[in-house]
Parts: structure tokens; sequence; C-alpha cells
């Protein structure tokens, strides 16, 4: 019996040993196997942690029975009525107060998370949709109005990831009537050319991953061109309604009135185009973008044929680049230059001529620290169209004037710039709203007198919401300061009829989700 009973109390030792071991393992991996899930959340399960180490509300503490301390206390005349009420307040505003941190939390989690990140193979979102008013106050003809109505943008995007090497594709649709554009025709009057809902569509490819970001990506198809600020921002997110003088301007007129290069619509530098480019970064600070362009414009495909590629506009005839340096995430300068020729005949691009072609911008972007909220930045362009630019509606065919039926304009030089300033209130009374002033002249033909145009606009945008650029809806309101000197000396102009020499107002609401 004695034996036996050693027996048992060694074997009981031992199994005493064993799982005291056992339970020191587990408490020494418990922590690294903590460590490793924490390491492997997102924002959204961080916050959710957060939420679970401050715990519920504080409250009255009980004991046995169901009643509070305070309660107990007040009962036994240690506290008077007006501290149990104290007490009573304090636990109410800090129960208050963890409920409010909660919903804010909760508040933030809801808009970051429908900001979806562009890892899926395909995407959309709406790039822009805007409801324009506007008041001109132009003399307009019987049965014509001032004011206007209108959809300005009701763009859908489209846009995904298939791999490392192919980052990005992207197509945006204008779901409206793009406004059916008068072509310069070989002969006679112009004609209307069909609307389409097609806008953009372009490729990102990266061949070299181990070359990026120093050659990031080559890019190609049909986009807004990065020449300056406001031509690569996109409609939904530029801060004053109308475009600058430097995207277009003019209008109307015939050969008389263009004998100077200075009537007729003018677009200086087009927003979109067929291209093909490189784009990089080097040492995060200085980027680049280098490429060939049609030069007409990108409804120049309309007129060209799909299975010869003969007769159309669509070729190469320009390149271009751009250097732009970074002072930091937002304040950068850019340099810009564009050279090659330009075509008159069939080409959807009216104030060019036939000719040598070439523009030099310079622009830049500061946001200062110092001052959140405020934004300045501006755009000087200057540059030479060839002679016989044309004008809607004047058949043109070459450098060639009165023999071919063309608007006899010699070649000129154009300049324009503007300055933009805006501040956006972030708290008090103002929170959300964000007043703007711009300036700007453009000067079609840099040779002649009496032909500048100017405009002052005054602003103010609120925001109901602000995620730029994925998600934004605003109301803002313009009011146009406008200015035409002429179309040079010795040629009329009716400044009561001219839009660009009276005053404008607008009013535009836009939604943009992405």
């Amino acid at each position: 019996m004695r034996g036996l009973y050693r027996m048992w109390h060694a074997l009981h030792v031992m199994v005493v040993a064993v799982l005291s071991v056992v339970s020191v393992t587990m408490a020494q991996e418990a922590p690294m196997n903590q460590v490793s899930s924490q390491a492997q959340t997102d924002i959204a399960q961080r916050t959710d942690s957060v939420q679970e180490k401050q715990g519920p509300p504080p409250a009255a503490q009980k004991l046995p029975g169901g009643i509070s301390l305070e309660d107990l206390l007040l009962q036994k005349g240690t506290i008077t009525k007006d501290e149990w009420l104290k007490i009573q307040a304090e636990q109410e505003y800090r129960a208050v107060e963890y409920t409010r941190r909660v919903d804010t939390l909760e508040d933030w989690k809801s808009k970051t998370e429908v900001l979806p990140l562009l890892r899926d193979k395909v995407n959309f979102g709406l790039n822009a949709l805007q409801f324009l008013y506007g008041h001109v106050n132009a003399n307009v003809p019987e049965g014509r109005s001032q004011d206007s109505f209108s959809v300005r943008r009701a763009e859908v995007l489209f846009w995904g990831k298939l791999s490392d090497y192919l980052p990005r594709w992207h197509m945006l649709m204008e779901f409206q009537s793009t406004g059916n554009t008068n072509n310069t025709p070989l002969t006679g009057a112009s004609t209307t050319s069909v609307g389409t809902f097609f806008r953009e569509a372009y490729i990102d490819v990266r061949p070299i991953q181990s070359w990026a970001p120093n050659l990031n990506m080559t890019r190609m198809g049909i986009f807004r061109m990065p020449f300056g600020i406001f031509t690569e921002t996109s409609g939904g997110l530029r801060d004053i309604i109308s475009s600058p003088y430097l995207n277009g301007v003019g209008g109307g007129g015939g050969p008389g009135q263009n004998q100077n290069g200075t009537g007729g619509a003018i677009e200086f530098l087009q927003e979109r185009d067929y291209f093909v480019d490189a784009r990089g970064k080097i040492m995060n600070r200085l980027e680049y973008v280098v490429g060939i362009m049609n030069n007409n414009n990108y409804q120049a495909n309309g007129i060209v044929s799909n299975t010869s590629g003969i007769g159309g506009a669509n070729q190469p005839k320009a390149v271009y680049m751009r250097l732009r340096l970074f002072g930091d995430d937002v304040s950068f300068v850019s340099f810009t230059m564009i050279q090659g020729t330009s075509n008159n005949a069939g080409t959807f691009i009216n104030g060019r001529g036939k000719g040598h072609f070439d523009r030099y911008g310079i622009d830049a972007r500061w946001s200062p620290k110092f001052l959140p909220g405020f934004t300045t930045y501006g755009e000087y362009w200057q540059g030479h169209d060839g002679s016989n630019a044309t004008t809607v509606g004047t058949a043109a065919n070459g450098a060639c004037l009165d023999t071919c039926g063309g608007s006899h304009a010699p070649g000129v030089q154009r300049r324009t710039w503007y300055i933009l300033a805006k501040y956006l209130f972030t708290e008090g009374p103002l929170e959300n709203f964000e007043p703007v002033y711009m300036y700007e002249e453009f000067d079609p033909n840099t040779r002649q007198s009496n032909d500048l145009y100017t405009r002052h606009i005054a602003g103010l945008t609120y925001y109901f919401e602000n995620f730029p650029p994925k998600m934004q809806s605003k109301v803002q309101f313009n009011y146009e300061f406008r200015h035409h000197s002429g179309l040079g000396p010795g040629i009329p102009l009716n400044a009561g009829t001219d839009p660009f020499a009276q005053n404008a107002f607008f009013f535009q609401w836009q939604v943009r989700f992405m």
C-alpha cells in the first residue's frame, strides 16, 4: 500500500507540473497573437477597437440590491440633495459626450467607407451633374432671352485597374445633347456635326515596374491635356462656373470681322485631344509629361476614315512637354511648351490658321500652411497661330486667302493670363462657404490695339459635402464684369450685342460622387 501511495503522489506532481508549463506558454503566446491581429486591421477596425477600449458610457456604480452609491449616501444624509443632483448631472453629461463621440466616429466611418479606392477592375461614378441658370445683359433678337436654363454637365465615369502593368482604364460618357458642334467646312456654309455621348477614354500602361515612379506610366487615348491648371481640371472640380478665356472666347463674325485674326470664336488651348505621352516623377518633386497629340481636338475623329485612315485630321501634328516642380503636396510651379503645325481645313477648332503653331505657358499654385483654407493660382500663356485663321461658318483651305475663301487673317501672336484666389471657411458661422475672385485678360493679336478681352469674376460657393476629388455637392454664385475693347482698328463692334462686352450672372448646383 505504501508503494502505491508513493506512485500516486509522484503522478499527481507530474500532472500539476505539466499543466503549469502549458498555462505559462499560452499566456506568453496570447500577446503575440493579439499584436499580430492588430497589425492586420484596417482603419474601420481600429476605430472599433478604440470604441471597445473606451468602454460603455460612465454610469452610476450599483451596490448589491440595485441601489447606486450616491443614492445610498443621500439616504444616509452623507451628501445633500444639491450634491446628489450635481453627481447625476455630471454622469448624464459624460454619457451624452460619450454618445456624441461615438456618433462622430460612426459618421466619419460612413463617409470614408463610401469613398472607394481604385482597386477593382470596374468602378463607376457620377463625374458631374450640374444644373445651370445664367443671365447675360447683352441685347438679344426678338424671340430670344437673356436668361437660360440648362443641364450643363451630366457625366458618368467608368474606370478600373486590371493589374500593376495596367493600373487604370478610364471612360467618360456625357448623357445629354453635347451641343452639336459647327465645324469649319472646305467650301460653303458651316454644317452641323453629329452629337455624341463619347467624351473621354484612355489606358495607362506601366511596362517596367522597377522604373516607377521615375517613368510611372504611358497614357494614350482622349483625355484632358496636361496644359496648365484649368484645362487639366475636371469641370466638376473647377472654382468658377465659366471656362477661362484661354479655353474659348469670342463668337460669330465673318471674314470681314476676322481680317486681323481677332474675330469669331477663338480656342486658344483645347481641353481634350488624341494623344500618347509618358509621365513620371523624379525625387518626388519634379513631375514631367512628354507626348504627341493630334492638335485638332478630340472631335476630329468625326472626319477620319476608320478603314483607310485617309482624308481625316487625326494625325500627330504637335509635341508637348510639361515640367512641374512641387514645393509641397499642393503648391507647385509648372512650365509647358507645345510645338507643331495647325490646319484650318476640316478642323473642329476655330481661330487656328494654316502653318506654324506654338504655345508657351507658366502656371503656379500656392496654399500656405500658415493660412489654412486659402489658395491662389494663376496661368500665363502666349503662342502663335498661322495665317488664314478660321471662324465658324467660314470656309478655309490652306494658307491662301481669297482664292480659297479664307478669312484674310494673318498669322498672329496671342497672349492671355489670369489669377484666382479663394478662401474656404472651415469653422464658425461661415463654415463651408468659399468666396472666390478671378481676373483675366486675353489679347487675340498682340500687334493690334483695341481688341482686348478682360473679365472680373466675384463668386461665392457653399459646400454641402466636400471630399474632393471623390465626393462633392455645392452651389456656386458668380457675377462676371466683362469688357471687350473691340476687334481692332477700323472694325466696327456692336457692344450691345456682344456677350463678352456685357456683364453676366450665373448660378449652378452640382453633385459629384466617385
